[in-house]
Parts: C-alpha cells; structure tokens; sequence
C-alpha cells in the first residue's frame, strides 16, 4: 500500500491511517484515483485530451483484470482489491463527477446537481465495507462534502461561493449521518466539512493543528 499512499497529500494519509485496518488500501486506492483524476482535470487545457484521459479509467474499471495494463500500482490495486470482492461499480460513479468538472464554468443547477451527486456517491458509497449501501442522509452528506471539497479547490470566486451556498443548504437540511466504522474515514471528511458550514466560510487552510487534532480526536472516539 506505501506506493499508493505517496499518491496522497498528508491530510488524507491521515485520514487513512484511521480506517479501520481491513479498510485502509480501499481508501488508500480511492483517495489515490480521486487524487488522480483531479490531476487530470487540473491540467487540461483541452478537453477533448482531458475526455481521453478519463475514459482511459473508464476502460480500466470495466474491463476484464486479464486485459488491464500492468505497470501502473493503481491498477494493480485494483485488481487486488476487485479479486477480494471490492465492486468497481461506485468508482464509475466518482469518475463520471469529474468529467462533468470539464465542463466550462459557470455552471447551473443541473451541471452542479449532476457533479455532486456523482462524486459524492462515488467517493462516499466506494468507502463503506462490501455489502453495506449508502442510506439517504449519507448520500445527501456525499452531495454536500462533494460541493464543500469542489469550493475548497475552485479558483473561480463566484463558482466557489454558489458551490458552497449549495454544500450549505444540503448540509443543513436533513439529519446528520451515521457511519460505522468502516465509515470512519468519511464521518472525518464530513466533520472538517461540517464545521466550515457552521463558521459560514471556507477554512483557507486544513494544514493547521487545529484540524489535525479534530481528525484524531473523531478518528480514535468516533465523535
């Protein structure tokens, strides 16, 4: 797993070293492809290229472990993990978010709903343990967290502010959610998310003690 951690900025191998131990290479990979396919976007300049690129990672996902390249760890991880029962099926759905993130900006409703609704159920629904689904407040809090994470890292001031105005009238409209501990590293993600909600400002930075020692106080307590 150390290859696919070195993928990840340190806030999320933090995140990971929470998971529980039979969980953390299915979040190191999907941490990893997240991080991947953000790459992709952020360097396309075309994106017809940016479109080949990503459906390169669609043939992975749907193809055959036999006719997959060999070579790239992340594939291999894939094939790992797809071999131990993992589905591929809601990593498709985190990829389909980031191919509407090559959309030209600005965005309406039916381009930010399609984003969050795809990367949110990706990222939230690859996290949990086999057999386990998202139930619809942790679907909705997947929506939010995906707007929350698209405002984070948007450069666009008036894309950033509708995106968070979005996380925040999703956030605050249903019951929180409750995840078990193979949730764990999402109940995370979702309590950094949570508190800029609450302060009603994106926090400019997440490298800070303050947010590391909130990931292990939730990470060791689960509160």
């Amino acid at each position: 797993m150390s290859d696919v951690l070195q993928e990840l900025e340190p806030l999320r191998r933090l995140i990971v070293a929470y998971a529980a131990s039979a969980d953390r290479d299915r979040y190191a990979l999907l941490f990893a492809l997240d991080a991947r396919w953000a790459d992709i976007v952020r360097s396309t300049t075309e994106i017809l290229i940016g479109q080949m690129r990503l459906t390169w990672w669609r043939d992975i996902l749907t193809k055959p472990a036999a006719e997959r390249p060999a070579g790239e760890p992340l594939v291999e991880h894939i094939n790992r993990l797809e071999e131990q029962g993992t589905s591929l099926a809601p990593l498709l759905h985190l990829l389909d978010g980031w191919e509407v993130m090559l959309d030209d900006f600005p965005w309406d409703d039916r381009q930010f709903d399609a984003y969050a609704s795809a990367r949110g159920h990706g990222l939230f629904a690859s996290g949990l343990a086999v057999g386990r689904s998202l139930d619809e407040s942790q679907a909705e809090q997947g929506r939010a967290w995906a707007l929350w994470d698209f405002a984070r890292h948007c450069s666009d001031a008036g894309m950033r502010q509708a995106a968070f105005e979005r996380c925040t009238e999703i956030a605050n409209s249903g019951y929180p959610p409750t995840f078990d501990r193979s949730g764990r590293p999402l109940s995370i993600l979702c309590k950094l998310m949570e508190r800029d909600v609450r302060k009603g400002q994106l926090t400019a930075d997440l490298y800070r003690p303050a947010s590391a020692a909130r990931i292990i106080w939730h990470g060791i307590t689960g509160r």
